[in-house]
């Protein structure tokens, strides 16, 4: 990842933390005059929530080009936004978050063990409040995922290639989970697949020889929400 996107990710965090904090202050001294001015900064009607996010993952690359494939474990963070219609059962979830992800391949007939990925990730999902507490939450929607960068390993060591495999950069995820909140956190867990074939020619000398055939996303994450 380019220096640029580790400041720009660094700073919403930041700016996302504070927003939260000043959002979530409650005055503790009820007595304070009419005339002073406190920091506490109401939500909008106590419909909205913004928070952050942080979990991990599992991922693969399924498809016919490569059907070796195995589980890798990554990381995803970022921040959130939730807003509840009117009836309150149901409402909307849009997030921010970068991940690392990718496939790991069993390395008996390429001279890859894994494709590692780094994504930015802008999930807007539905969801309905299965409880009247609102302690437990189905979540469907679509994912729109951007390809930041990607490389391709041997074992732990990165292929010395003049280039990163080639692959589409944008791709589309149909995303479905399950919420439940505990107290001040909550967990969330989803199962994403994406829709877009992302092979867009590999790497002209890896073996096998790519084919062009296709290459979909697999992801299942639990995360933890603030």
């Amino acid at each position: 990842m380019s220096g640029i996107y580790k400041i720009a990710i660094v700073f919403f965090s930041l700016f996302i933390g504070q927003f939260v904090y000043a959002q979530n202050k409650e005055v503790v001294d009820s007595t304070l005059d009419e005339e002073e001015v406190t920091d506490v900064l109401p939500m909008p009607d106590g419909k909205y929530k913004i928070g952050l996010k942080l979990g991990v993952l599992g991922s693969t690359i399924t498809g016919e080009e490569n059907t070796n494939n195995t589980i890798k474990f990554g990381l995803s963070g970022g921040a959130y936004l939730r807003r509840k219609f009117k009836s309150e059962k149901w409402g909307f979830q849009i997030e921010l978050n970068g991940s690392f992800r990718g496939s790991n391949y069993e390395a008996n007939d390429t001279n890859y063990s894994s494709i590692r990925l780094v994504c930015l990730d802008v999930p807007l999902y539905l969801f309905f409040n299965l409880t009247k507490n609102e302690d437990h939450k189905i979540i469907v929607g679509p994912q729109f995922s951007y390809l930041l960068s990607s490389a391709l390993y041997k074992n732990q060591f990165n292929l010395p290639e003049s280039k990163p495999p080639k692959l589409v950069e944008y791709d589309i995820l149909a995303c479905g989970g399950y919420h439940y909140r505990l107290g001040h956190i909550a967990i969330q867990t989803m199962f994403k697949y994406g829709f877009v074939n992302i092979n867009n020619g590999l790497l002209p000398n890896i073996t096998p020889a790519n084919q062009g055939k296709s290459m979909h996303n697999l992801i299942f994450e639990i995360n933890l929400l603030f």
